[in-house]
């Protein structure tokens, strides 16, 4: 029951309160158009998730297995930049080789993935936090669900709102920023979310 209610936690703080793009502010680097149109986003957010679960599972792996056995943990940051940028350049090689329909669609957003600091900062708080694998590829799951979530939710608030109603001072990044620190001010109200 205990570790239901933990993994629970894990999943809900991952997808609420600690979304990666709203409120760690983490996952704001991927291209301009994951920002205007829904269906980029949504590829943005879903090769995200798959790197977030590959690197999840490849940090996991490195942390417990090599870094903290051998104590190299001073070197856990760079051990994960390069492993996510890694991961990207396979899956890329791998679509190319295998899936090339898919690899066509997605190379774009897959690239965009690998300056992503979602994937690296998913890995880096799963190694600090010491989940337990379950929980690790949890939390890399659902976060990025929560930031698939978020950027679709940007994407689609920038085709529905007419921006051009609002002052001119506000106009283009200063009003995408206020929407976005407003949907960020809409998830801090789950921070104390817990379930215990």
């Amino acid at each position: 029951m205990n570790d239901t209610l933990e993994l629970a936690g894990v999943a809900l703080a991952a997808l609420l309160s600690e979304n990666m793009v709203l409120v760690s502010c983490m996952g704001i680097g991927t291209h301009q158009e994951s920002f205007t149109e829904s269906r980029e986003a949504i590829r943005t957010g879903l090769c995200l998730t798959l790197v977030m679960i590959l690197g999840g599972l490849g940090g996991w792996l490195l942390n417990f297995l090599i870094l903290i056995r051998f104590g190299l943990v001073h070197f856990q940051v760079l051990a994960f930049a390069l492993l996510i940028p890694g991961l990207v350049a396979g899956l890329r090689k791998f679509f190319k080789a295998c899936i090339p329909e898919l690899s066509r669609r997605v190379d774009k957003n897959l690239a965009s993935i690998s300056t992503n600091c979602a994937a690296l900062g998913s890995a880096l708080l799963i190694s600090q936090r010491s989940y337990s694998l379950g929980s690790a590829l949890i939390f890399a799951f659902c976060g990025g669900i929560g930031a698939t979530l978020a950027l679709a939710s940007f994407a689609s608030l920038q085709k529905e709102v007419d921006l051009n109603r609002c002052p001119k001072a506000f106009r283009g990044v200063p009003i995408q920023l206020i929407t976005a620190g407003l949907m960020a001010m809409a998830l801090v109200g789950y921070y104390g979310l817990y379930l215990g």
